[in-house]
């Protein structure tokens, strides 16, 4: 049976029960106190009782604190850190866990729109759904739902199709020819290899066989985690023994926090707008099989899936033209 007993004004009301945790809550009233004694008891019978003391006391703030230090350092991905950072810039992660509701979470996707894409926001929005799953399922800090709903999410922007236009690459190899060492060569080898931008700037002169005609790249650098031998054109292989090698043996020793930077730098001075170092890819995968690889040839350079495959792959209706012209 629950004690309720009177203090300082208020009522107490402490429940202890053989192999569950002991409750305890003040009220003002008497009836409240019995009602909520009578409710609590009931759903201890039957088994249906949600504890949310810790959720009571543990804000969202520090539970993003602890994804970042115990999930996010486990994942390949570096992104996390810095939308956490972003998203503990506002109020509501300072609620307790039990007091976040869905139009705190609204409110915050409509002020993250304000300044980002809506894939932007989808993103940080799965980072914190995902906190607050981890939390109920792993963290003992239950809540009787995730606040973040399927339908606070945003219809995100169309899938890019950006390509290089006509000229833009004699641009793009003008602008870095003079000022930007090991330039020229990333952006050509990356057109030639479909490589993505984690990739080259961690491969190394190891990883290079010239005999065989092809990088081989290890699972831990690449973004799906596998193994792979990327093929080497005729022209991927004129790039490579024309470079300089580096004391730290790394193909293209570009430094990854100054990479965006030094590209949209590349990009103004060339006069080109709209293009980001990640279109080189679709570029490349769209010549690929231009040339007419198959889908599991192009597979074996890129290392995508079939389903994401398409995304990278945008024809020119010009050359399709010409094909069937023959």
């Amino acid at each position: 049976m629950a004690t309720i007993r009177k203090k300082r004004e208020k009522w107490c009301v402490e429940i202890r029960r053989s192999f569950h945790k002991h409750l305890s809550k003040t009220f003002i009233t008497k009836q409240d106190a019995q009602r909520w004694a009578r409710e609590t008891e009931r759903l201890i019978e039957m088994g249906e009782l949600i504890d949310t003391s810790e959720a009571n006391k543990t804000s969202l703030k520090q539970l993003l604190q602890r994804y970042e230090t115990e999930v996010s350092s486990k994942k390949r991905t570096q992104q996390d850190p810095y939308l956490i950072k972003n998203i503990c810039k506002h109020e509501f992660v300072d609620k307790m866990l039990s007091q976040i509701s869905s139009s705190d979470i609204a409110s915050f996707r409509d002020e993250r729109l304000k300044s980002v894409s809506p894939s932007s926001v989808n993103r940080e929005l799965s980072i914190i759904s995902d906190t607050i799953r981890k939390a109920i399922d792993e963290w003992k800090c239950y809540v009787k739902e995730n606040p973040v709903k399927p339908g606070l999410r945003l219809k995100e922007n169309p899938s890019r199709t950006r390509r290089l236009l006509p000229g833009e690459y004699d641009k793009l190899m003008s602008s870095c020819q003079k000022n930007w060492a090991f330039w020229c060569p990333i952006i050509d080898f990356a057109i030639h290899t479909a490589m993505r931008r984690g990739e080259l700037l961690k491969i190394t002169w190891d990883m290079v066989d010239l005999e065989k005609k092809y990088i081989h790249l290890p699972a831990p650098i690449t973004k799906t985690n596998k193994t792979r031998n990327v093929p080497l054109q005729p022209h991927a292989i004129e790039i490579l023994r024309k470079m300089p090698r580096s004391l730290n043996g790394k193909l293209f020793p570009i430094g990854l926090k100054n990479f965006e930077r030094s590209w949209n730098s590349i990009c103004k001075r060339a006069g080109i707008a709209g293009l980001r170092f990640h279109d080189l890819k679709r570029e490349a995968i769209s010549r690929l099989f231009e040339k007419g690889l198959s889908i599991s040839e192009v597979q074996l350079f890129c290392g995508n899936s079939l389903s994401t495959l398409s995304v990278y792959t945008q024809h020119n209706s010009t050359t399709l033209a010409e094909k069937l012209a023959l």
